[in-house]
Formats: C-alpha cells, sequence, structure tokens
C-alpha cells in the first residue's frame, strides 16, 4: 500500500516514519534492511529499526493503551504541523492489524484489502484538509 501511494503520487507532500520492531525471533537486523530496502529510493521516507520496542511502547500508551502494551503493525496519521516532543501528539486518524489485541480500538482493525482502502481514504482526506489551508 505504502509503496503502491508513493509511486503514485511523487510530488505528494509527505514524510512516511517506518519503525521496524523486533517482535518475534526472526525479527533481525538483516531482516529489517532487507524489507526496508523497498523504500530506500524515496527521500520521503525515514526508518528505524527499534529492537527494544521503545517506540512501540510509547506509541501503545499514547493510543490509550496500559504501560507495557506495544503498538506495532498500527498507521499513524499526523498533520504536517505534528511534533513529537515529550510524548506522541495524538495522530488525526490511526488504523492497526491487531487482530488479538487487549487495546487496540476494534472498530480501527483493518486487513488487507480494506486496509488498504482504510489507509487511502485517510491519505485522501489529509491531503483535502491540507489543500484548504
Amino acid at each position: 500500500m505504502q509503496i503502491v501511494f508513493l509511486e503514485q503520487h511523487p510530488q505528494a507532500k509527505i514524510n512516511l516514519l517506518i519503525v521496524w520492531l523486533k517482535m518475534y525471533a526472526v525479527d533481525s537486523h538483516e531482516e529489517v534492511e532487507n524489507a526496508s530496502r523497498l523504500f530506500n529510493d524515496d527521500p520521503r521516507v525515514t526508518q528505524f529499526f527499534d529492537p527494544e520496542k521503545i517506540s512501540g511502547l510509547e506509541v501503545a500508551v499514547g493510543l490509550g493503551a496500559k504501560s507495557g502494551d506495544v503498538a506495532w503493525d498500527v498507521y499513524l496519521f499526523f498533520d504536517g504541523q505534528a511534533e513529537w516532543v515529550d510524548k506522541m501528539p495524538p495522530p488525526i486518524d490511526w488504523v492497526h492489524q491487531l487482530r488479538d489485541s487487549r487495546w487496540a480500538d476494534p472498530d480501527r482493525l483493518y486487513q488487507g484489502r480494506q486496509l488498504t482502502q482504510k489507509m487511502g481514504e485517510i491519505m485522501a482526506d489529509l491531503f483535502t484538509n491540507e489543500d484548504e489551508k
């Protein structure tokens, strides 16, 4: 989804931050390097590997989870003015793929084509709102 959007909208004013978390034993720095190559040619994309899950813990709390829960397979959308200073700013919208989560809002659960469609709708709304400013 993200690759298609970036390719279809090369002039879009967007910054994509990807944080790769070590959620499974097979999630290694080498695996992250391989996966991250999909985005290496786009200067709008910044990527990090967070093997300690620090960002996932902070994002989960920022979305209303209890301390200790981890957000991963979560897609957050912010306007162009958002800054993460002491804590995560509230996203304009967000979706996830955490089917068995005890904390993530089940109304925001999307997978497969529904995830792709919903993310496209959110991005279209963001661009419409930015154009109106």
